[in-house]
């Protein structure tokens, strides 16, 4: 329930950015929207790659999740309607599922990524970090916990910046690949593309 609560303010965020961004796309081509949005993701994630042993939820954790939401939540809506923009009326759902596909294998593979990078940053630092710290609460060897919690500190802000480096380069992608334009132009003008 706790770990619930804790993960609020990421919903809160997204959500805002969600409810803002796609009234956002009537005025703006999404790549304008996703693209700042990517921006404002990687900040957060910046802001989570300073993370210590030490920090606290509420000075560091919950301000760098409602920070990563924010950004995440004002490029997912426009950049769904950029994939879909231009597609035919019939193939709409293809080009939905065709995204949502890339979507789950994108996630997979990114977590997979950031995953590997954090054991190793981990395991450099102290080998087997996240099988030292069990072993060091089951033995009560506290001095044990504290490498092992550095560790895995270490670990998790490496994948942070990499995650970080991961949106900057989705935000070039982005800038230069994106030609879908307003939303209403594309409801006005189905199949233009415009920049």
């Amino acid at each position: 329930m706790k770990t619930g609560f804790a993960y609020l303010p990421f919903s809160f965020g997204m959500a805002a950015a969600a409810g803002v961004s796609s009234k956002l796309v009537a005025r703006f081509a999404p790549r304008l929207i996703a693209g700042p949005g990517l921006l404002v993701a990687a900040v957060g994630m910046g802001w989570f790659a300073t993370l210590e042993a030490d920090s606290s939820y509420a000075a560091h954790l919950m301000p760098a999740m409602f920070v990563t939401a924010l950004g995440l939540g004002m490029g997912f809506v426009p950049m769904t309607l950029g994939a879909v923009s231009g597609v035919g009326h019939l193939d709409t759902g293809v080009a939905s599922a065709l995204l949502n596909t890339a979507q789950q294998v994108g996630g997979a593979l990114g977590l997979a990524v950031l995953s590997t990078i954090s054991t190793s940053a981990a395991d450099g630092k102290l080998p087997d970090a996240a099988a030292s710290l069990y072993r060091g609460l089951a033995t009560e060897d506290f001095g044990l916990v504290s490498r092992a919690g550095e560790a895995l500190t270490h670990g998790y802000t490496m994948a942070f910046v990499a995650a970080a480096g991961m949106f900057l380069a989705g935000l070039v992608v982005t800038a230069f690949a994106a030609n879908a334009g307003r939303q209403q132009d594309a409801t006005a003008a189905p199949g233009a593309h415009m920049g």
